[in-house]
């Protein structure tokens, strides 16, 4: 009988548009494409932490039409039946769920991982370890699995996992029973969460059968699944013409805050999601600041100051984001730089696609 590791296929979503890191990130280049990786693209970063547990052969790469010329660039050794393309960006339920069918047809009995593209992750073999442990428990229990990060500090930007009671560890990890999800809280229910010891970071790494994710986003996500049942029978064509009609709603969402019976990993690794500039200054950055590009900077400590061409000269600007590109210019105190993407969306109301 195949073990859960002959059973495996890792799936790397890298369909995300990365708006929090414009003018740097556009629609073509989004942030999984960025050399945030020390030098690499965090795609590809993703791409070799989980290549020596499973061959290329079981690493699928799910992207949207607009990167995928870039995406297939980026990692050369991808066959190219691995890599799929939405027709349009449907959420992370839909990306998922449309691997899920496949693998359905083609591998039955399989394990999927389900991995962010733009994560950055200090300790790849206990990242190797962690999703290894992960599918022997998908597999023993039948089950959706999750990967809890173990916080650091209160923060308010991620959502958390409510941890139960413990099953019997599996290849020497740690296994929780997950009570609930709990969306990004304030400051003081943070604080609580972490001093509790009982809750994790929602990492956004999952590890499910096939099965299991199967059934539950036909309890949970009846319209997404009849959706995708057309799709499969219709072929290729039939992707065109109806996936923009999906449920457009994440996985966390529409699924795993719903599902029963729900496992947890608690992991230990270093881990960023990089969710704005200064992320980038937990995994990048130093007393400094992070400098990225032509940049020459006095007396601008921790400000991150990037350039994608023009030199970018600094004085007396600490704890600010200046980002200069051929065609735009971003200047934003730190405290603010998550309303870039509002800036965004301000840009694309105003219809400048020309720097989006």
């Amino acid at each position: 009988m195949p073990s859960s590791a002959e059973k495996l296929f890792v799936v790397i979503m890298a369909g995300g548009s990365g708006t929090r890191f414009w003018p740097l990130s556009r629609a073509r280049r989004p942030k999984q494409l960025l050399p945030f990786a020390g030098g690499k693209s965090l795609l590809r970063a993703t791409v070799e932490r989980v290549a020596p547990m499973v061959p290329w052969s079981r690493i699928l790469v799910v992207t949207v039409a607009g990167v995928a010329e870039a995406v297939a660039a980026e990692l050369p050794e991808l066959p190219a039946a691995n890599l799929l393309v939405e027709p349009v960006g449907r959420d992370t339920a839909a990306c998922v769920g449309w691997v899920a069918w496949r693998l359905a047809a083609e591998a039955p009995g399989s394990v999927m991982a389900v991995l962010p593209a733009d994560h950055v992750i200090g300790d790849a073999a206990v990242l190797r370890r962690t999703l290894a442990a992960g599918a022997a428990a998908a597999y023993a229990h039948d089950a959706l699995v999750t990967l809890g990060v173990r916080p650091s500090r209160p923060e308010t930007g991620f959502g958390y996992l409510e941890l139960g009671g413990e099953v019997p560890p599996i290849a020497g990890q740690t296994v929780r029973r997950v009570v609930r999800f709990i969306e990004k809280p304030d400051r003081e229910r943070a604080e609580a969460f972490v001093a509790s010891g009982n809750h994790l970071w929602n990492a956004g790494m999952f590890v499910w059968t096939v099965a299991a994710i199967d059934r539950a986003i036909r309890t949970h996500l009846p319209a997404l699944a009849e959706g995708l049942d057309a799709i499969v029978a219709g072929g290729a064509a039939a992707a065109d013409r109806l996936y923009a009609g999906l449920p457009r709603v994440s996985i966390d969402f529409g699924v795993m805050e719903k599902a029963a019976g729900v496992l947890a990993l608690p992991v230990t690794f270093d881990w960023s999601d990089v969710g704005s500039w200064p992320g980038l200054a937990e995994v990048l950055g130093d007393a400094a600041g992070v400098r990225l590009g032509d940049v020459v900077a006095l007396d601008s400590d921790g400000a991150i100051l990037a350039s994608d061409g023009p030199l970018l000269a600094a004085i007396g600007v600490p704890d600010v984001v200046v980002v200069a590109t051929r065609d735009a210019v971003l200047v934003v105190p730190k405290a603010q730089a998550q309303r870039v993407r509002e800036l965004v969306e301000r840009l694309r109301d105003a219809g400048r696609d020309d720097v989006l």
